[in-house]
């Protein structure tokens, strides 16, 4: 008997004219195929086409269990005939909203699936729930990335009878066999071309990368502004963010622009051997890009199993039990032997007695959970030693990060030379002219050093076979440069080696290396000095020098090292009532007079204050002449800190300090009131800049290493303690 139930309406045997069901199950899970059902049903009620989409039709054979569809399309093709076309549950997942996808840092299978299904219950089995995942989905369908996510941690969807989905690994054990007698005339054996080697990109997606504008222009409220590649640290203006990931923002109404910062995409291939040829023929999949480093040589070794299988059995027989994705004994009719084989599909016609054309991947066996090489340990080694390798460890990723590079050195401090001549003549009812030397524009702070390259980085696969230790060194970082005018490189570290494996002749990324289960960085350049503080000097605001702008100075400048310690410039002597100008003394006779400041104070530097207040000028006064020579300036100090080794392992030395910046010397300007008296001012002269500092010592290494392990785990179906198979209420084995 066959009934098909939709609504209403239940259609039997003599009302069904025709009915195909339609099975398949990608057996690399790079798909989601939903099953489909159509048939061609006699009826006399034409309200039957008022159907509404993804409503639930039941199909039953016989004593099976019910499977359930849901309505697609139903087209009238006579006047009391309709074609009715449904999917299975995935097909709800085709249609209706899209997924919008995102970054992936270790959600696990668990969160992630259900997530996307959404209004279509799913069930994960519990050995995947805690599959992590790390990588980027775009904007799509539902069906299309939770086919990624399949794909990437090899499962597989069991669309059940009750219409949940099923997400687990496919069982490797015989369900049923095929025998001759249950195939019909005209099976085929096909055999494809071998395929030599598979090629996976891993995908690995860090931030870092520079800023984009996203969007511009006009909005409207809660509009959706999708990016094109994946962006984080969304900043609006003109509206507002309500809510965003890394694939899109939705915003408020205005007017205005949305910026973020692109993530860096790095990629890395990984092969894997599966048969040799004459000429290669290599398969390659670059465009899953929830394949990480953690699952990349496990998604390489199940493509290589598949491909391995060359021999593909077509043919009409007569359905038992089978389902598509369960492997089964199949009779090969041309070596007339019973052989193994994994079921892709089955296209099913409906009748008193079914008929199904199947297609069978010959030799094909499901990869299982315990086979899978999923690199979900991880270890840090420094210093040296032997490393024990855990039992059952199946697989080793290391990445070797040496020594990296000291520091430069900081540079000098800017020298300060003598104090420039000045001249003006006040106003009236004054009218006297001045004349002198004026204050210099103070030395600049001395630049930070630059900073040291960032570890070699080498990434590889450990071959463990027939060892249970291996041997370490990790590098040590090099020491920073010392001071030196002609800024010398910092020492480079010393190399990383993992047996026979080393850094020596790697390249050193400035970005480094981002760990994709931690975030946490490794290598990469180092930071910039800081620079020494400048010296004080004229005021920089100071264009035309008259008796309203020859005091003003700018001070001389702090420094703060990297520990956030403040080392103050050097104290300027400064006027009571006017702190921005200098103070001035006046010393005069009968006819002449002299008005002046002491030196100026000197730039700071890490870990050594700056100098300050300078000297007083010198002044000699007669009763026809006044003599003086201005103030000098000072010397810009020294740091006395070197940079501090860096805690992240493998990051280049920090640039060394900058020395300070020297003072202006004093100011010193005179005037007569006649010819019989004389003044004469001899300039002072500044200071000499700081020597930078020491560059700081570049990152020790170290080696990180992930590990795949093999944890044994029974399988198969359940049975009770008197050795019978353990069934559910619909007669179903449990089956782990």
């Amino acid at each position: 008997m066959n009934q098909i139930i939709y609504s209403k309406w239940v259609f039997e045997d003599d009302d069904i004219r025709s009915a195909q069901i339609y099975r398949a199950t990608s057996l690399i899970a790079d798909s989601l195929e939903p099953n489909t059902l159509n048939a061609t049903v006699r009826c006399s009620d034409s309200s039957i086409l008022g159907f509404e989409q993804d409503t639930r039709l039941t199909y039953v054979h016989s004593t099976d269990l019910p499977a359930y569809f849901y309505i697609q399309d139903i087209t009238r093709t006579g006047p009391d005939e309709y074609a009715i076309s449904a999917m299975s549950a995935i097909g709800r997942l085709i249609h209706g909203e899209q997924h919008y996808g995102g970054i992936y840092t270790g959600q696990t299978v668990g969160q992630v699936i259900p997530e996307i299904c959404g209004p279509v219950p799913c069930v994960v089995k519990t050995n995947l729930q805690d599959v992590k995942i790390y990588g980027w989905l775009p904007i799509a369908s539902r069906r299309d990335n939770l086919a990624q996510i399949l794909f990437a941690v090899g499962a597989w969807i069991r669309d059940d009878l009750d219409g949940v989905l099923h997400i687990e690994r496919l069982w490797d054990g015989y369900t049923a066999n095929i025998t001759q007698s249950q195939i019909y005339q005209g099976p085929s054996m096909s055999y494809g071309a071998k395929v030599t080697q598979v090629v996976v990109t891993e995908h690995q997606y860090v931030q870092g990368g520079e800023e984009v504008t996203l969007f511009e222009g006009q909005s409207q409220q809660g509009d959706i502004i999708t990016f094109s590649e994946p962006a984080y640290n969304l900043r609006a203006s003109g509206f507002s963010i309500l809510e965003s990931n890394a694939n899109y923002a939705k915003i408020t109404a205005g007017n205005g622009t949305l910026i973020g910062s692109a993530y860096i995409h790095n990629t890395r291939q990984i092969s894997a051997d599966v048969s040799q040829a004459a000429e290669p023929n290599v398969v390659t999949v670059s465009d899953a890009t929830l394949v990480s480093l953690v699952n990349s040589s496990d998604v390489a070794q199940r493509l290589a199993q598949y491909y391995a299988c060359l021999a593909t059995f077509d043919g009409d027989i007569l359905p038992g039990q089978q389902l598509d994705g369960n492997v089964v004994g199949i009779y090969d009719p041309f070596d007339r032997q019973m052989v193994q084989a994994c079921l892709k599909s089955l296209d099913i016609k409906i009748s008193g007695t079914l008929k199904a054309t199947v297609s069978a991947l010959v030799g094909f066996k499901p990869p299982q959970v315990d086979d899978s090489q999923t690199l979900d340990e991880r270890i840090v080694l420094t210093g040296s030693g032997t490393y024990q390798i855990p039992a059952g460890t199946t697989l080793i990723r290391y990445v070797l990060i040496s020594g990296a590079q000291g520091g430069h050195c900081g540079q000098k401090g800017g020298d300060v030379g003598t104090s420039p001549s000045v001249s003006w003549t006040n106003p009236p009812p004054f009218e006297n002219q001045l004349r002198g030397c004026g204050l210099a524009n103070g030395g600049a702070g001395g630049d930070g050093g630059a900073p040291g390259a960032g570890a070699r980085i080498l990434e590889g696969t450990l071959d463990i076979s027939g060892i249970d230790s291996i041997v370490y060194s990790c590098g040590v970082g090099g020491l920073g440069a010392a001071y030196d005018p002609d800024d010398p490189d910092g020492s480079a570290g010393s190399d990383t080696e993992l047996g026979a494996a080393t850094t020596a002749g790697a390249q050193a990324p400035e970005a480094g290396y981002t760990d994709p289960l931690t975030g946490g960085k490794y290598g990469g350049i180092g930071d910039q000095g800081i620079p020494g503080g400048k010296g004080a000097g004229k005021a920089a605001k100071v264009t035309t020098i008259n008796s309203d702008t020859v005091q003003l100075f700018d001070p001389a400048e702090n420094v703060t090292d990297e520990d956030g310690k403040t080392w103050n410039g050097g104290l300027t002597e400064s006027d009571t009532d006017d702190p921005e100008r200098v103070a001035m003394k006046t010393r005069e006779n009968d006819g002449a007079y002299i008005w002046y400041s002491r030196g100026l104070g000197a730039g700071a530097a890490a870990g050594k204050n700056g100098n300050g207040p300078g000297p007083d000028a010198s002044v000699s006064v007669r009763s026809s002449s006044i003599k003086a020579t201005a103030a000098s300036g000072l010397d810009g100090a020294t740091p006395t800190l070197t940079p501090k080794k860096p805690t992240q392992y493998g990051k280049g030395g920090r640039g060394g300090y900058g020395g300070g910046g020297a003072s202006s010397g004093g100011l010193a300007v005179g005037s007569t009131d006649s010819s019989d008296y004389t003044v004469s001012i001899t300039a002072g002269t500044g200071g000499i800049g700081g020597n930078g500092g020491p560059g700081g010592p570049g990152g020790d290494g170290c080696i990180i290493l992930y590990i795949s392990r093999r944890v044994p785990q029974e399988r198969g179906p359940l049975v009770t303690s008197g050795a019978k198979w353990f069934l559910d209420k619909h007669s179903r084995r449990f089956i782990t």
